[in-house]
């Protein structure tokens, strides 16, 4: 990214985490919150698909995305706002999630460091790790939300946070995106693209998701953790989606020999085609993955009604909760100086996608018409053919 300070709205963008098929990833600096946050901003193909848009644009309306913005949990990562925003009257209304930033690397890095190289975890760190993200996902799921979406690029390890797991704390992200993207042919196409290898075999062939969708996912998880490798592979995308469909992974037990009878048994349960047959929630999946480890299952915090910011922030951050003011605009202000220490955070990978961490990245003006230096004039879009503007959607 180049060095002139880079702005949507009132945030000042960083550097470019990460990108794939749906999305691009920032690490943005609220002035108003004085913290960082992650501005995940949807590809132009997305912006330009009429049915996501106006999908999007209908946010304020939906349950479903109250619901979301309404989920605090120790281990979950917090998401602020969804947002449309035009930069000038010329160009096109960029939509995009504002959620916490995590200073940390994803699980998909851990697990491509260690598991697929021969070095697993130890047997506490499974078990703790799967008791924090089921912990998130049941209360998720008691909230009346599906994640949808679980994959180790979802889940980002908190470097700050390691009293627990050396890995760092984990923090489920992209809650319940999925299904927000809606059914458009553009949006649900490419997140099945790129979500081959943790997608079920109901999600494949079409049909409602439920719990047991996201049991699944963690199964494919607790697989590829464990053995090394993926329970499915192809020549392409596609070949990959039809076997979870169709064709059973080969046994854990046999990939790794050093994987017991009991835990190959935990794992196969998670992976079960039948969704009744899947374990019924996640905390019993972790019983189960506890008494096959011979491990005591840890404590896990309960989420806090008065949950408050836990964004990476320099040393004088304003300790207001996170969210974004229904009147909020945009900040003329310059970046505030940082403290040795304060500016070393690291890319969380590509924190709710699944492709390459770009320090180097320029931002993409073509496709994001992004303003450098200065705010952008923004122009109200209309909500319906009357011009009436549509409310500004955040916590």
């Amino acid at each position: 990214m180049s060095t002139n300070v880079q702005r949507l709205r009132k945030y000042e963008l960083h550097e470019r985490l990460g990108s794939n098929n749906l999305a691009e990833v920032w690490k943005a600096f609220d002035p108003e919150l004085q913290s960082y946050v992650a501005l995940k901003i949807f590809q132009a193909n997305l912006q330009n698909d009429p049915a996501f848009m106006t999908r999007f644009w209908n946010l304020p309306f939906s349950q479903e995305a109250q619901k979301i913005l309404s989920l605090h949990h120790p281990h979950i990562v917090h998401i602020h706002s969804f947002q449309i925003s035009r930069p000038s009257e010329s160009e096109s209304p960029l939509a995009y999630v504002v959620m916490d930033y995590i200073d940390g690397s994803t699980l998909a890095d851990y697990i491509r460091g260690s598991s697929y190289k021969g070095e697993s975890p130890s047997a506490a760190e499974v078990v703790h790790l799967f008791a924090s993200i089921g912990a998130a996902v049941d209360y998720v799921h008691q909230q009346g939300v599906i994640h949808g979406h679980i994959k180790p690029t979802n889940v980002l390890l908190d470097k700050r946070n390691t009293s627990h797991n050396r890995m760092g704390e984990p923090m489920l992200t992209d809650i319940g995106i999925a299904k927000l993207l809606g059914t458009s042919t553009g949006a649900l196409n490419l997140w099945k693209l790129d979500t081959p290898l943790y997608i079920s075999p109901e999600q494949v062939q079409e049909h409602p998701t439920n719990e047991h969708s996201d049991i699944y996912c963690l199964g494919i998880i607790l697989y590829e953790i464990c053995t090394g490798e993926p329970p499915f592979h192809g020549e392409n995308k596609q070949t990959i989606m039809l076997q979870h469909v169709n064709a059973m992974p080969p046994s854990p037990s046999q990939v790794q020999q050093n994987i017991s009878p009991a835990l190959s048994e935990v794992i196969m349960r998670g992976l079960a085609k039948d969704p009744a047959e899947r374990f019924p929630s996640a905390a019993s999946l972790v019983t189960a993955l506890a008494e096959a480890l011979d491990i005591s299952i840890p404590k896990i915090p309960s989420p806090s009604i008065n949950a408050t910011n836990t964004t990476s922030s320099p040393a004088n951050a304003n300790p207001a909760r996170p969210g974004l003011s229904p009147s909020s605009t945009t900040s003329t202000g310059t970046l505030p100086s940082h403290s040795a220490g304060q500016t070393g955070h690291t890319d969380h990978a590509i924190h709710a996608m699944n492709g390459q961490t770009n320090h180097k990245t320029k931002l993409s003006v073509a496709a994001f018409a992004l303003r450098s230096h200065a705010p952008s004039p923004e122009t109200a879009l209309p909500s319906d053919p009357s011009g009436e503007s549509a409310p500004q959607f955040a916590t």
